[in-house]
């Protein structure tokens, strides 16, 4: 059996872009002042762009990577674009406490905006009000949310 051919049906999955983004990825040969600018390390580069990765806390829009990038006049952050974050967090039924019946509001008291929806003290849900800042994710300590590209 061709085992190589495997890789042709793996989802690659897609990079989440920073907040202010501006659809345009011009960061070859930059110095990466976006990077620098975020106390909370959630930037990385990859050579041709910008990656938004949550290692401990969420995004809190502070527009420090934004600002940053303003000055290298190259376009790619700015403020005057949507600080929504392209993801959205999606919590795994599987390993959730609250949907395994065992009360957890941990993701819920994490979410200032109000993206999580419980039914009843269960079933946590993840509304189309989430912008993709991923606070939730290290609130989790199962581990039971991703934040996903949309």
């Amino acid at each position: 059996m061709d085992t190589q051919k495997r890789g042709l049906f793996v989802k690659s999955k897609k990079p989440i872009t920073p907040p202010y983004f501006s659809s345009l990825f011009n960061c070859i040969d930059c110095h990466a002042p976006c990077i620098l600018a975020c106390d909370r390390n959630l930037l990385s580069y990859n050579g041709d762009m910008v990656e938004f990765k949550v290692l401990n806390l969420g995004c809190n829009f502070c527009e420090e990577c934004a600002k940053a990038c303003m000055q290298t006049k190259r376009g790619v952050l700015d403020l005057k674009f949507s600080s929504q974050i392209q993801a959205s967090a999606v919590i795994n039924i599987n390993s959730c406490l609250a949907w395994n019946d065992t009360i957890c509001f941990n993701c819920l008291d994490s979410c200032k905006f109000k993206a999580i929806e419980f039914l009843g003290v269960f079933r946590p849900m993840v509304s189309q009000k989430c912008v993709g800042c991923g606070e939730c994710l290290s609130a989790c300590f199962k581990n039971s949310i991703t934040l996903n590209a949309i």
